[in-house]
């Protein structure tokens, strides 16, 4: 297969687009991508999927639950003088 494709911007109602290769469509194992502004260009890559609800709990559970010192500095704005009807 192929690395390298050339492909024309084309117009799609207000917006612009690009058509992809079926070969390169099937490589991806994915109907949904990312696009990532990169300072080399666009990477198009397979977007992950979203597990399903019920599994979150799961996912939630392994997170790393460990304190950071930089999240201790948001402790010091509550003393900083401002309330909600100063803003």
């Amino acid at each position: 297969m192929r690395t390298t494709y050339r492909a024309h911007i084309t117009k799609i109602g207000n917006s612009k687009g690009v058509r992809l290769p079926k070969e390169l469509v099937l490589s991806l194992n994915s109907s949904e991508v990312t696009l990532e502004k990169t300072e080399n260009g666009i990477l198009i890559k397979p977007a992950t999927e979203i597990p399903p609800l019920k599994d979150w709990a799961a996912l939630f559970s392994k997170a790393d639950k460990s304190t950071e010192a930089e999240f201790k500095d948001w402790d010091v704005t509550l003393n900083d003088g401002f309330d909600d009807k100063d803003i």
